[in-house]
């Protein structure tokens, strides 16, 4: 149990699973000579390797030709994409070969490498499975495909981008029959999730606004919000693009551009439909904003996406859409701002006492961080030596008051309106969100500081715990 890694000095360095078997380093010794220089590795991580290596040789012997067998090859990553649980495919062409990785947690991690000579099969197979041009290898390209997988449909959808070397892919996986989660489970801390509940959900009408980059969950949590106030009584409609989850009960439409059923002409009719809620999946320009407004106007609730920084940055964006401030003021009732950061591998869970420099970054000290408990990852098979498995969201919650109101009419700055809503509506920050579950050992201090915006030095952790436990 051993594999050559790398030559050092001109001597091939080798791992071993047990350096001190004399059977296994006589053996080594006969394969790549005496002056070989032993290393240690885990005995798993060699059988990998050597499996990584097994694969890689049948790969070669792979007939771009060979129409069956680059089917099989396509449907194969696919269905390992699955079971990883990944959320995004990445086939790179580099210069000597081709280069998959999958996106697990939010970060990408190697899986496997091709011959670069199977490229032009494969991006055809995958354009064919898209019905999109095959014979247009100058220009980008973007289309969707449905894919079988045991009794779940997934919709996966694709992106062909032109480099130089040839055509990249990515391909987002989205589950149709995905499992939706109660909004209890979401990861809301008790007091932010009643204010939550109280103060935005059950109000007859106005804008939420679920905020955050691509990536961070803020589908999920509207589909959480939609599925805790569905009833018979109301009458929810969507628009969509596409529907990730469908939910019983509800009219989810799903954009098709290609039929000029666009997100302007859907708008345009939703509000015809009698509807209670209206869920947009994503405002995206000034028409989108100005709908969602008006819609909140005439009385209806209105649930959407929006692509900000933090809750505050949605308020100022809306405000640069050049949508009337004292219509911003009267309509949006609240802004959830939220982030996905990877958890704990409960495992391999080890304590952590944060550095002097952690101290610095965060911009607290040991004395303000009484009662944490700081852990991390020391990597094992469960979480593929990552020290991490499956994400907890992060939360920013801004219930929108007359203070707020004001400032927003007077336009003072996105600092003054943070002031604020932090002295006036208790608002806890993502940063501070963060601190608290990495305090209580859910998360870590590297993925705080590597995901999160650090705007303001943030409370002791006692406080927070205060505000966000009660």
């Amino acid at each position: 149990c051993f594999i050559p890694i790398q030559m050092e000095s001109g001597a091939p360095l080798v791992a071993f699973a047990d350096p001190m078997d004399k059977d296994e380093l006589a053996a080594a010794r006969e394969i790549f000579g005496a002056g070989l220089i032993v290393a240690i590795a885990r005995r798993s991580a060699i059988e990998r390797g050597v499996k990584r290596m097994l694969n890689a040789r049948q790969r070669e012997r792979i007939s771009p030709s060979d129409e069956s067998t680059i089917i099989s090859l396509v449907n194969g990553l696919i269905t390992a994409a699955i079971e990883r649980k990944a959320s995004d495919i990445h086939i790179e062409p580099l210069k000597e070969h081709i280069r998959v990785r999958f996106r697990q947690d939010g970060v990408l991690l190697h899986h496997e490498d091709f011959p670069i000579a199977l490229m032009g099969a494969v991006t055809n197979r995958l354009k064919v499975m898209c019905d999109v041009d095959i014979t247009e290898k100058r220009r980008h390209q973007g289309g969707r495909f449905f894919f079988e997988h045991g009794q779940a449909q997934l919709d996966l959808r694709a992106s062909f981008y032109v480099t130089v070397f040839g055509e990249k892919i990515v391909l987002r996986l989205l589950n149709r029959q995905g499992v939706l989660i109660h909004l209890e489970e979401v990861g809301l801390a008790p007091r932010m999730l009643e204010r939550f509940k109280e103060d935005a959900l059950y109000l007859p009408s106005g804008v939420i606004l679920v905020t955050g980059p691509t990536g961070s969950g803020k589908t999920t949590t509207v589909y959480s919000c939609i599925n805790h106030i569905n009833d018979p009584q109301t009458s929810i409609v969507t628009a969509e693009e596409p529907v990730e989850y469908v939910i019983d009960g509800i009219a989810q439409c799903s954009i098709n551009p290609r039929i000029n059923l666009t997100y302007e002409e859907t708008l345009r009719h939703i509000v015809r439909q009698d509807p209670d809620v209206i869920v947009i999946g994503e405002i995206r320009d000034t028409f989108s904003a100005e709908i969602a407004v008006q819609a909140a106007l005439t009385g209806h609730k209105v649930l959407t996406t929006f692509h900000t920084e933090d809750s505050i940055g949605g308020l100022v964006r809306l405000l640069n859409m050049e949508i009337e401030a004292f219509l911003i003021s009267s309509t949006v009732v609240s802004v959830l701002a939220q982030r996905l950061l990877r958890r704990v591998c409960p495992d391999c869970s080890t304590p952590y006492r944060p550095t002097p420099l952690d101290l610095q970054r965060l911009g607290t000290s040991y004395a303000e961080l009484a009662g944490a408990d700081f852990r991390r990852g020391q990597g094992c098979a469960s979480c593929q030596y990552t020290g991490y498995r499956g994400r907890v969201g992060i939360f920013e919650l801004l219930i929108l008051n007359e203070y707020i109101r004001d400032a927003m009419i007077e336009h003072r700055t996105s600092q003054d309106i943070r002031r604020i809503s932090i002295e006036a509506t208790g608002l806890v920050t993502l940063m501070e969100d963060g601190l608290v579950k990495a305090a209580s050992g859910s998360t870590t201090i590297h993925e705080i500081l590597r995901c999160l915006p650090r705007l303001q030095k943030p409370r002791p952790l006692p406080e927070l715990r205060r505000l966000l436990e009660g």
